[in-house]
């Protein structure tokens, strides 16, 4: 599916976005050779309920400083860096996104983490890595802008360790399976392939994983939609937000998300899957 490859590589591509990041950094009075990882946190946390959900998943990893980490489906790499930062592992991301990446890179020799933390641009179809190269796979809400969610799922598969474990934080479908749009994955429907919790689940298992942890979060993912209001007219954005990354119609998005969570057209899983070692 090439075109509709190329549609969604298109909508993650901002134009001048480190330049912009940097420009809010600046107006915000921040000392650029100061800069930390809550500084970026609201524009590089891209996912439902942020640096939050974050701090979450780490809990629940497990992943130590001995590990290498692949990140699938990385943004611009707000989640890469907290993950190395708070367990010490290495960390490699990647996303489709060659803009992202860019940016991803540049943010993190801001920080100065460059030693711990590489960005490659690359499709998760078609990971440029051998089997078994990694200890961990660590990938929040990609899944809803892949069509061919068994192929992403092997290619994680076949890269991990034995014994490794991939957390999974995502957006799935619900009872209702059609949603409003436009939402903060997608423009329209022809760039969404939203499955309910259950299939994702079974093709988790087809791929050739464990499910060891099946949590729904959907209720809290509403909670953290509840004040979504129907926008009316300009939005008043702040200086520093995920809006940079898909657009200032961020606001209809997110109101759209609240209706589909509150409608039962989507709901969230966080899950950890493990990799047999037989």
């Amino acid at each position: 599916m090439a075109g509709g490859k190329d549609h969604i590589h298109r909508y993650y591509s901002p134009n001048d976005l480190y330049n912009k990041i940097i420009d809010g950094l600046n107006k915000l009075g921040k000392d650029l050779s100061k800069i930390t990882l809550d500084d970026l946190q609201p524009v590089d946390e891209f996912h439902i309920r942020g640096d939050t959900a974050t701090r979450e998943l780490i809990a629940l990893c497990g992943f130590t400083s001995d590990m290498h980490i692949l990140d699938v489906g990385c943004g611009i790499g707000g989640s890469t860096r907290r993950l190395s930062h708070e367990t010490g592992c290495f960390v490699t991301g990647i996303d489709l996104s060659d803009e992202y990446i860019d940016v991803a890179e540049r943010l993190t020799e801001l920080l100065n983490m460059q030693d711990r933390v590489k960005f490659h641009a690359t499709s998760a179809l078609d990971l440029p890595y051998a089997d078994n190269s990694f200890e961990g796979v660590w990938s929040l809400q990609m899944n809803m802008n892949v069509e061919d969610k068994l192929g992403w799922l092997k290619e994680t598969c076949r890269v991990l360790k034995p014994g490794g474990r991939a957390v999974l934080y995502e957006v799935c479908g619900g009872k209702n399976n059609t949603q409003h749009f436009p939402v903060p994955w997608a423009q329209d429907s022809s760039m969404s392939f939203l499955v309910p919790p259950e299939t994702f689940r079974d093709i988790i298992t087809e791929a050739g994983f464990e499910i060891a942890v099946w949590n729904d979060k959907t209720d809290l993912a509403q909670i953290a939609f509840s004040k979504a209001q129907k926008p009316a007219g300009k939005p008043n954005l702040p200086i520093l937000g995920v809006y940079m990354l898909v657009g200032e119609d961020i606001s209809t998005k997110a109101y759209n998300l609240h209706r589909n969570l509150d409608e039962g057209r989507v709901s969230l899983i966080e899950t950890v899957a493990v990799k047999p070692t037989a």
